[in-house]
């Protein structure tokens, strides 16, 4: 692969705070958990990155959004995608 290995790390936002999960962690079984919080009572839904453990209160109220980044080991080369706004020439 020549060190263009490449990484994918999990976020879980819920209600503006987000919580990177453990690469040992089941997203499907995660997103499920989540799921069943939101159609009960409020319920607490554990997650993890492997050193950090919280418990985070679901409800129907609730706003989450899982999003999956890859990243590579590489230097990543000249992307509009990965710039800031600040690499921007308006």
């Amino acid at each position: 692969m020549g060190g263009n290995e490449k990484h994918t790390s999990t976020y879980v936002e819920i209600d503006g705070r987000e919580f990177l999960l453990g690469r040992d962690r089941d997203l499907v079984d995660v997103m499920s958990r989540i799921e069943e919080a939101a159609r009960s009572e409020p319920a607490f839904v554990d997650l993890s990155d492997g050193d950090r453990h919280v418990s985070v209160l679901v409800s129907h109220q609730s706003r989450v959004v899982i999003t999956v980044r890859h990243e590579s080991s590489a230097p990543a080369e000249h992307s509009p995608l990965g710039a800031s706004i600040g690499d921007w020439d308006l």
